[in-house]
């Protein structure tokens, strides 16, 4: 594995501010200053389609609301404290703390090293049905219904179910935003 500078560290941050601080990290990145060494910043973020009054909307879900995964140099080769990185990071607004480092494994395992944001925010949604799952149909003409997830097909966003018209077993085909899954 190659050698990669500094460490990576969890930002605590105000609610609503991951995407300002990330903003502010990224502008000093940009700037490859020296005496402030900051290398990378992840806010991992899905894109997923979320419906409101029977209107479907994209909205982007946080992975860890009130986190940001910062790269940098927080403590010198002798081990003291490096005071240019530690005033930079703590004048952001929207910054409680600097938290405790993370191991470029544990960072891996939840962000994508080396991608860029956009990659990240740009992956395909969560599946939130399951083959089996009891769902209700939330739009269209047969709302109310529920029925059984019989095939998933993530590609199209299309849920294949059978509900039962007239005691007679009907297939249907309807995009994720139409149903909701039946919480038991």
């Amino acid at each position: 594995m190659d050698h990669v500078e500094g460490q990576w560290y969890i930002l605590n941050t105000l609610t609503q501010y991951e995407k300002k601080v990330r903003e502010a990290v990224q502008r000093q990145i940009e700037l490859k200053d020296p005496s402030v060494p900051v290398y990378e910043v992840q806010f991992p973020v899905e894109k997923i389609m979320e419906v409101k009054n029977g209107v479907r909307h994209q909205i982007e879900r946080k992975y860890f609301p009130g986190y940001v995964f910062v790269r940098m140099t927080l403590y010198k080769e002798d081990g003291k404290l490096n005071e240019n990185v530690w005033h930079f990071i703590n004048g952001i607004k929207g910054v409680s703390k600097i938290g405790g480092s993370m191991t470029p494994e544990e960072v891996s395992q939840w962000i994508s090293i080396g991608g860029a944001d956009d990659e990240v925010q740009q992956q395909a949604p969560r599946l939130q049905y399951n083959v089996g799952d009891q769902v209700e149909i939330v739009d269209g003409p047969f709302t109310g219904f529920k029925d059984v997830v019989l095939e998933i097909d993530a590609e199209k966003g299309f849920l294949r179910v059978e509900i039962s018209v007239f005691a007679r077993p009907t297939p249907m085909e309807l995009e994720f935003w139409q149903v909701e899954k039946v919480v038991e």
